[in-house]
C-alpha cells in the first residue's frame, strides 16, 4: 500500500494537528470537524503545530496507511487555513511541502497538461 501512488484527491488539514493521534482519531477528525469520508480513497495531509512534523493518512483496499514525516531542518511551508474547511492541493504541491518548500510558489512553472509527444 502505497499513499503516493494516483491518489483520488490530496486534501491538507486547515489546522495544526496534534502528532500524538493515531489513525482513528485522525481518521475521526477527517468525520466529524471536516464532514469527509475518511475511506474515500483521498490522502489527508496533517501538520504538527510547530510545522516540522507532518502525517499523511489514507485507506486503501487492504487498510489504513500513515506515513510520518519529520524535517531535520526548517519547517512546513503551510499556511493554515479557513478551520473546517480542506484545502485541496495538487500532488506537486504535496511534494514541496514534504521538501520543506513553500505549497504556494508564485514563480513555479504551470503543470505539464500536454498528452501528445511530438
Amino acid at each position: 500500500m502505497n499513499p503516493f501512488v494516483a491518489p483520488d484527491r490530496i486534501l491538507i488539514s486547515p489546522s495544526p494537528q496534534d502528532m500524538r493521534a493515531g489513525i482513528h482519531r485522525l481518521s475521526a477528525i477527517i468525520a466529524t470537524e471536516f464532514s469527509q469520508d475518511p475511506l474515500d480513497g483521498s490522502l489527508y495531509v496533517f501538520v504538527s503545530r510547530d510545522a516540522c512534523k507532518c502525517k499523511l493518512l489514507r485507506f486503501d483496499a487492504n487498510g489504513w496507511c500513515m506515513y510520518y514525516c519529520y524535517l531535520a531542518e526548517g519547517v512546513f511551508k503551510w499556511t493554515p487555513g479557513q478551520d473546517g474547511i480542506l484545502l485541496s492541493i495538487e500532488r506537486r504541491q504535496l511534494f514541496w511541502l514534504l521538501d520543506g518548500l513553500d505549497i504556494l510558489q508564485e514563480d513555479a512553472f504551470a503543470p505539464v497538461t500536454a498528452r501528445a509527444f511530438l
